[in-house]
């Protein structure tokens, strides 16, 4: 059974993709440093009781857009569907979340800095 050279190569970035997000994982649980994925954060922010929702139908298209501004941390959500389309999330002003499905597709799961 031959395995063709672009099937290796995307199963290498993959299974390198999962490495590297579980030692990020695991170097923000060692060093006891704050984080979540950027799912996890969509999904905080879509159920917290203060966030701002508002629906448009654009091209027979329905897109969610979220705010919420909590003391220091202020994030927005663009939704399409279920589909995280956008995610921006900032801590006294200092960006350290920055999503964009059609860049970071891969980093959807992947732990992020919560400061």
């Amino acid at each position: 059974m031959e395995l063709d050279g672009r099937k290796l190569k995307d199963r290498a970035k993959a299974a390198m993709g999962k490495l590297k997000d579980n030692m990020k994982g695991t170097y923000y649980s060692i060093a006891d440093i704050p984080s979540s994925s950027v799912q996890e954060l969509a999904d905080f922010v879509q159920q917290h009781p203060d966030t701002q929702e508002i629906k448009k139908d654009l091209l027979g298209h329905t897109f969610t857009f979220f705010r919420l501004n909590m003391e220091t941390y202020h994030f927005y959500l663009e939704t399409k569907a279920e589909r995280i389309l956008q995610l921006d999330g900032s801590l006294n002003g200092k960006r350290f979340v920055s999503y964009r499905s059609y860049r970071d597709s891969d980093d959807l799961l992947s732990p992020v800095k919560l400061r």
